[in-house]
């Protein structure tokens, strides 16, 4: 198991930077934020709670950005990263932050009032949590290209609900694990081919606006995050950027690689000769 300490003194790092970051209004995304903006990071940020974006822009007064954005919309997105490039001329680093609650229940029939047929599950958590993901990582990638000879960092936000069953989080489970096949899909590629590193952070229970109160109901005395720490394993690969594909459990506010236990244990669960065999076929066909 390799857990992570990250010092103060290493977000230093992100002075001068441009920081891009969505999911911005309250809880972990605000804290990254003011993390970000207080060691000298130029920031844009996105999210779709106009007023509180907007308050914290007037916090923060100088070297940011806001625009009410709607990460399941592409034009929303475009829009923001436009702005930004506009009013920086650079992007370093990108954190797909934003997310939202489960909405509706799959376990639930609706009916169509006028015609009595049953109607399709509420995707609008599928929407923002995974489809926002994949267009604001196609974005950063592009943007990135932009601006040859450096190196980037690109971090998407997942959920303990990764690894963990989480009813009744139905499709937030579902976009969860999305975005954790999203961030191995690429992180063999991006390196190699548009010196961008990837990583996921996948906080287990985190105190806000977001937690259901009846998970906090009964807690107890379990290990809880704040936003606070949360944010901070958001930025510790942007001020790391060797790190790449790792997928960073945050419980308590302690910091826990899980892809080097799952691979180091492979042949445990998947028994030695299928391991083995997996990795001779990952070999030949991962490029």
């Amino acid at each position: 198991m390799t857990t992570y300490h990250v010092d103060d003194a290493e977000f230093s790092g992100l002075r001068g930077r441009t920081v891009l970051l969505t999911g911005c209004a309250t809880g972990i995304g605000r804290e990254a934020a003011h993390l970000a903006h207080k060691h000298g990071a130029n920031l844009i940020l996105g999210d779709w709670a106009e007023k509180e974006g907007q308050s914290l822009e007037s916090e923060l007064k100088d070297r940011v950005l806001f625009r009410k954005t709607d990460v399941s919309s592409w034009p929303d997105l475009l829009a923001l990263f436009d702005a930004g490039w506009k009013r920086f001329g650079s992007l370093d680093i990108v954190l797909a932050n934003a997310g939202i609650n489960e909405v509706g229940n799959i376990l639930e029939d609706r009916y169509d009032s006028e015609t009595g047929q049953l109607k399709p599950p509420v995707l609008q958590t599928l929407d923002v949590n995974l489809l926002g993901v994949i267009y604001t990582t196609k974005l950063a990638i592009h943007y990135f290209a932009k601006q040859p000879n450096k190196r980037f960092q690109l971090v998407l936000t997942g959920s303990a609900a990764c690894f963990l069953d989480t009813p009744p989080l139905w499709t937030y489970e579902a976009a969860k694990a999305g975005v954790m096949g999203l961030m191995r899909s690429l992180r063999s590629q991006l390196p190699k081919n548009n010196n961008v590193t990837i990583n996921m952070v996948a906080p287990w229970l985190t105190k806000t606006p977001m937690l259901k109160d009846e998970f906090l109901s009964v807690w107890g005395d379990l290990p809880a995050n704040e936003p606070i720490g949360v944010a901070r394993a958001l930025l510790l690969p942007a001020v790391r950027p060797d790190m790449n594909g790792k997928s960073l459990f945050i419980a308590g506010h302690e910091i826990v690689d899980f892809e080097e236990g799952l691979e180091r244990t492979k042949p445990q669960w998947m028994g030695e000769q299928l391991s083995r065999d997996v990795d001779e076929g990952q070999r030949r066909i991962v490029p």
